[in-house]
């Protein structure tokens, strides 16, 4: 692989996947890194080779890169589509940034909020338990009461 096939390679990985300013500072630094070994007499190919894939290192460019992932260039108002393999993003213009909820930080937030509402309800209904219970002998003495003064038996005729 060659230094331009590495840096178009990169490029298009990291397009649409982070911010524009994080693209060109990638490319910059691998830029630089490429030029500066090659000064130092190294192949060109055996710096390639140790760089490696340029998707694997823009893969851990966007799994590093806050925000990244579900970029979308507010800057270009026509529609686009990124898939990253791991969710999907769309932007239909306007500026409107939509976010990959199938991330498992978005499912984690899902997971605790569910707990969260799981625990409000048990709380509610274990306040009105405590209300209540302590009135049951007071409401069965008025339920026993009310059936002897009925005459004891079941209903009349």
């Amino acid at each position: 692989m060659k230094k331009d096939e590495f840096l178009q390679g990169l490029t298009e990985a990291l397009t649409n996947e982070v911010p524009p300013e994080t693209v060109r500072e990638n490319l910059r630094y691998y830029e630089d890194y490429i030029r500066g070994e090659m000064g130092k007499g190294r192949p060109e190919s055996e710096i390639m080779e140790e760089l490696g894939s340029p998707r694997l290192i823009a893969r851990t460019i966007i799994d590093t890169t806050p925000g990244a992932g579900s970029y979308i260039d507010r800057d270009n108002d026509s529609e686009s589509f990124t898939d990253s393999g791991k969710g999907e993003s769309y932007q239909q213009g306007g500026g409107i940034r939509y976010y990959d909820l199938n991330k498992w930080y978005w499912k984690l937030l899902g997971l605790v909020m569910v707990i969260v509402v799981i625990t409000l309800v048990l709380m509610v209904v274990g306040g009105i338990l405590s209300l209540v219970i302590p009135m049951l002998p007071v409401i069965g003495m008025v339920i026993l009461i009310m059936w002897f003064v009925r005459g004891g038996s079941g209903p009349r005729r």
